[in-house]
């Protein structure tokens, strides 16, 4: 009779022995773990909160290669030389884009003068006044890295 009432209690117990972690968010905002049936029906609980995939594993040392960020100094300037070729390349063609906005801009002006549209002339001279401030300070921002570099 003990052996019955025992197997019966051990299955209708089995159920809450198995249940499923639901990680909820409090009204002030603090987390807690709950592990009753009734946070599957809350808005606030999420059923399995750290998926075994996304959990990060931090790779032993004796794993990473003592020199795997490492190159030698002769690849290493050959690499800092052609990255300044590029940064050079790269200076002179925003200085012609630069030269040819603000040629553009000073043609529109005049043109919308000799028509008599200068009032309104701000608002239409706007996408050219932005592409010049980009190109200044895409300008600023190449010298300011070519200055850095030797």
């Amino acid at each position: 009779m003990q052996l019955k009432l025992a197997f019966i209690l051990m299955m209708v117990a089995a159920p809450l022995a198995h249940a499923e972690p639901w990680l909820c968010n409090n009204a002030d905002g603090s987390k807690h773990f709950s592990y009753e049936p009734e946070s599957a029906k809350k808005k606030n609980c999420v059923h399995h909160p750290i998926p075994s995939g996304n959990v990060w594993r931090v790779r032993p040392k004796s794993e990473m290669h003592a020199d795997f960020p490492r190159v030698d100094s002769k690849t290493q300037k050959q690499r800092d030389v052609a990255r300044r070729e590029i940064l050079e390349r790269e200076l002179a063609e925003e200085k012609k884009a630069l030269a040819e906005a603000m040629r553009q801009l000073e043609a529109e002006k005049q043109a919308r003068a000799k028509r008599g549209e200068a009032a309104r002339a701000e608002a239409a001279l706007k996408p050219l006044q932005e592409r010049i401030r980009v190109h200044m300070t895409n300008i600023s921002n190449l010298e300011k890295e070519l200055g850095g570099r030797s």
